[in-house]
């Protein structure tokens, strides 16, 4: 029988264990088969066909699995460690009234609701669209767009207020001109806005055209006010997006720099122009790290896992702390041997051109690892290999 802990590592969506792994397969496979369902379902000569009681079928398997998901969640959100010292039934409200709370349960209740008010069965699988939510939960691209949007509320603000103030001055100024020659589309000013807005998103459907020349003139004014207004937003998400996914990538890889025993005398000062430096890189077991006789251009610090690098007469392990390819920051000569991840490993990368750069400005860093290659070296474990 699964245990409360087994349960949560299934449930959560950053373990990488097998079971943990084919949860998130279940998710994408029953989401996508949501959607063909609600797709299938309506249409007409599908669902008359014999195709109804298939899609029937997958839809209640499909939404039973989410109920008892939604209940597991909630089960455990009481014993998750960001809730302790709090009464259960407060961190399970807290985790249910959460954006994923609510996600997960309008992925049952909607359509369950529907079934059981008598809803036709065919407009009731529809909601089987809201599944797709369910995926965001896999998504960290859409976690940082909401962190954007919160930071950068106050400038999209001030841009959305100038798209309004554009919207009803070309509306007001479309109506003026353009009103008594085409009283059908610029007749009144809820007429006259749907103009500006397809005008000002450069949609233009063409139902409603300018014929003055005063008015032609003004339609010109509004297509380039709308492509400012919309370069603006594009602008500041992109910016705040870009600088967000540097400062998670910074926090992660200073956390990973903690972790390496190497590191831990240099100083924070230093360690934090590491992490600006260092990529992280994740191998699974069995996978190739470097081959012997490829280029040097970049060493490796072990965070977590094991490194066989086969070198003659016996191959050598290296384990959490280590580090490997030094001598191609150095020489920027070949690899002298292969070296291959024996389970999942999470490495650091120094780049030769980025080492170089340091160790000009920090020469301790390049001391340090020479160090440390000559103190390991005398141990008869020598860690310069697959340099």
């Amino acid at each position: 029988m699964i245990s409360w802990d087994g349960l949560r590592e299934l449930l959560d969506s950053e373990v990488q264990t097998r079971p943990a792994r084919l949860m998130r397969a279940w998710h994408f496979v029953a989401v996508i088969g949501g959607l063909a369902i609600a797709i299938a379902s309506s249409v007409d000569t599908i669902w008359a066909g014999a195709a109804q009681t298939p899609l029937l079928a997958g839809a209640y398997v499909i939404l039973a699995a989410f109920t008892v998901e939604y209940g597991m969640r909630l089960m455990i959100a009481g014993d998750e460690q960001w809730a302790e010292g709090e009464a259960p039934h407060v961190s399970r409200w807290r985790w249910a009234s959460s954006p994923l709370g609510v996600v997960d349960l309008l992925a049952f209740l909607p359509m369950a609701a529907a079934l059981v008010a008598g809803m036709p069965r065919h407009q009731a699988l529809l909601f089987a669209v809201l599944w797709v939510f369910k995926l965001t939960r896999y998504s960290p691209g859409l976690t940082i767009l909401g962190r954007v949007i919160r930071l950068e509320r106050e400038p999209l603000a001030g841009v959305m207020l100038a798209f309004l103030i554009a919207l009803f001055l070309a509306a007001t100024l479309a109506h003026v001109v353009e009103g008594e020659a085409q009283p059908d589309g610029f007749g009144s000013l809820p007429k006259a806005l749907w103009w500006a807005i397809t005008t000002l998103t450069t949609t233009g459907y063409g139902d409603a055209v300018p014929s003055t020349a005063l008015g032609r003139l003004l339609g010109g004014l509004v297509m380039m006010c709308g492509i400012l207004v919309f370069a603006l937003w594009a602008g500041i998400l992109a910016t705040g997006f870009s600088e967000e996914v540097r400062r998670r990538e910074f926090l992660r890889t200073f956390d990973l720099v903690h972790k390496v025993p190497f590191f831990h005398d240099l100083g924070p000062s230093l360690i934090a122009e590491l992490a600006r430096l260092l990529k992280t890189r994740e191998f699974p077991a069995g996978g190739t790290v470097v081959r012997r006789g490829q280029l040097g251009d970049c060493m490796y610090f072990i965070v977590s896992g094991e490194i066989e690098v086969r070198t003659e007469p016996k191959p050598l392990h290296l384990h959490t702390g280590s580090f490997f390819g030094e001598i191609a920051l150095i020489t920027g000569g070949p690899r002298t041997a292969t070296a291959v991840a024996t389970k999942h490993t999470v490495l650091l990368m120094l780049d030769i051109a980025d080492f170089r750069e340091l160790a000009a400005r920090r020469p301790e860093l390049a001391t340090a690892i020479h160090e440390e290659a000559a103190r390991r070296q005398k141990r008869s474990t020598p860690t310069a290999a697959a340099g």
